[in-house]
């Protein structure tokens, strides 16, 4: 319907929606420009797998298990749109239709559910660190793909019960195969806030009605979730690197902590204006979840505390999947954005205002300071031949990003550039386009982050750890070391030490010599290699 716009123009509930994404896509977009490749966590990872898949005659040690999967959008996008586009291009355009879809998508959620044009507007203003939320940064795209997708699949769901029709069916079909394509998380999050929606009902009748009205068009995204869920569960019983369940939960203050960082922080203390619609959404939408007025579709008070209690209790890590409770925080607060206020304080709209903005030029210089790391990271790539068996070592996961480990992947920029090994590529899942080929290599060398190497000593902690008396440890800092090399220097011609400390880079042996160094970078091949 329209609505009064600014002077004499007229906006509709749709055009007003896509002036409001349109605002939220630029304050969470444009960094994007500032760089040559986004500078998100696990993307250098992902480049890689997309480079040995391309190469796979090359990578005899992995198994390619096809792009029809759950996960596996990102990989299919950059395989394919890579080839016309180059690999870096078609990352920045992947990460702009992930920023794009959430811009898009918030919105509107909130108008479809609410019908209430102002409570969009108000919305809007706590939604900007969403668009761009931690998910991103993390190089998580095919779960931060999924959320817009998932949300968009719950409006659909809504129309059907209402009014059903073919549309909304053929719509609610091809939004499941999309979001299980992208993730298959949000999915079951779907299925879940369904079930709840449907217990709502006031006799029992309505509810089987209700449910039967939107499951039915979900069975195709229901059967994916089933088949995606047993594989992980194959994962769990016989993994593929080693043990993969974890029970371990989060404390309660780290929960709490998590709440805001692992949803709206950036990266680095310039984005701390994010803490602003974080706290304020909570003291503006938690007081309504207990007012007596309609609850909106799948977010009711109950909806949401079955969420708060999943995220409290599930663990980290369950069947290859890490990050596992934290894939319940979306959704808590995209909810709260449905119980807003339908007008805000000038004052407070003014403070998520200016807030925003200090996040957005925040952001924009942490692209700047991540990317200046990165080429201070791929600098040694000339020292390192076409094809050589390289292994990094990682000794700093972290550097100008305080909530994501942006160091931890930059090796897989060696494999892009140089075809270089890939001995720590996520591929402990079937889940992934690749997994290890028989037989496995040691589990030294497919682990994600190797030998967990303390950053102070160059020592693995356990060793240290172990130690019973003093004095103890430097011996087997010393034995442990050989046991590695042993094993290391048959098989890796070269070597990427970052930000060693000295006495990890005095265990290098004799057998390697030192090729290239550079700030914390040191890059040493083997005696026998000829360069």
């Amino acid at each position: 319907m329209p609505v009064s716009g600014l002077g004499r123009f007229t906006l509709t509930d749709r055009q007003l929606a896509l002036v409001l994404s349109g605002v939220l896509f630029v304050v969470a977009a444009w960094p994007l420009a500032l760089t040559e490749v986004p500078p998100y966590q696990d993307l250098p990872n992902h480049l890689a797998t997309t480079t040995v898949i391309g190469n796979l005659a090359a990578y005899p040690e992995y198994t390619f298990n096809g792009f029809l999967k759950t996960n596996a959008a990102l990989f299919t996008w950059l395989f394919f749109v890579g080839k016309l586009t180059g690999m870096n291009a078609a990352a920045r355009l992947f990460a702009l239709l992930v920023i794009g879809l959430n811009a898009l998508l918030l919105p509107r959620f909130v108008l479809a559910l609410t019908q209430s044009r102002g409570r969009m507007v108000a919305a809007s203003l706590f939604a900007w660190p969403m668009a761009h939320n931690w998910f991103v940064s993390m190089g998580m795209l095919d779960f931060a793909l999924a959320v817009p997708l998932s949300l968009a699949l719950l409006v659909f769901v809504e129309r059907q019960r209402r009014a059903p029709s073919a549309k909304n069916v053929a719509a609610i079909v091809a939004l499941g195969v999309a979001t299980w394509y992208a993730h298959v998380f949000p999915l079951l999050a779907v299925h879940l806030l369904v079930a709840l929606e449907a217990v709502r009902a006031p006799a029992w009748k309505e509810r089987v009605a209700s449910l039967r009205a939107m499951l039915a068009p979900l069975l195709p995204a229901t059967a994916l979730t089933l088949l995606s869920f047993v594989l992980h569960l194959e994962d769990a019983v016989a993994p593929i690197t080693g043990a993969t369940v974890s029970t371990k939960l989060i404390a309660p203050w780290e929960l709490v902590y998590n709440l805001w960082a692992q949803w709206f922080w950036g990266y680095s203390n310039l984005s701390l204006s994010s803490l602003v619609p974080c706290v304020l959404l909570a003291f503006v939408a938690v007081p309504r979840l207990f007012a007596r007025t309609p609850a909106p579709a799948f977010f009711s008070p109950v909806a949401l505390v079955a969420l708060a209690v999943l995220f409290c209790f599930v663990p980290y890590k369950m069947t290859n999947w890490f990050h596992v409770n934290s894939r319940f925080i979306p959704f808590l607060w995209i909810g709260l954005l449905l119980y807003v206020p339908e007008r805000l304080p000038r004052a407070l709209a003014g403070v998520l205002g200016v807030s925003a903005a200090l996040y957005s030029v925040g952001m924009g210089v942490d692209y700047v300071r991540l990317d200046r790391e990165r080429a201070e990271f791929t600098a040694g790539i000339e020292a390192v031949p076409e094809g050589a068996k390289l292994m990094p070592l990682m000794f700093q996961h972290k550097g100008a990003s305080a909530n994501t480990r942006n160091l931890l992947h930059m090796w897989g920029y060696y494999v892009i550039e140089k075809k270089t090994s890939a001995p720590l590529l996520f591929a402990h899942s079937r889940s992934f386009p690749l997994t290890y080929a028989e037989p496995l290599p040691p589990a030294r060398f497919n682990h994600l982050v190797l030998e967990a190497f303390a950053p102070e000593a160059g020592t693995p902690k356990a060793v240290c750890n172990a130690a019973a008396r003093e004095g103890e440890c430097d011996q087997l800092f010393a034995s442990t070391w050989r046991r590695f090399y042993d094993e290391a220097t048959p098989r890796y011609d070269h070597l990427l030490l970052w930000d060693a400390p000295a006495a990890a880079t005095a265990m290098v042996p004799a057998d390697y010599t030192r090729t290239f160094a550079r700030g914390r970078l040191a890059i040493y091949a083997r005696r026998d290699v000829k360069r």
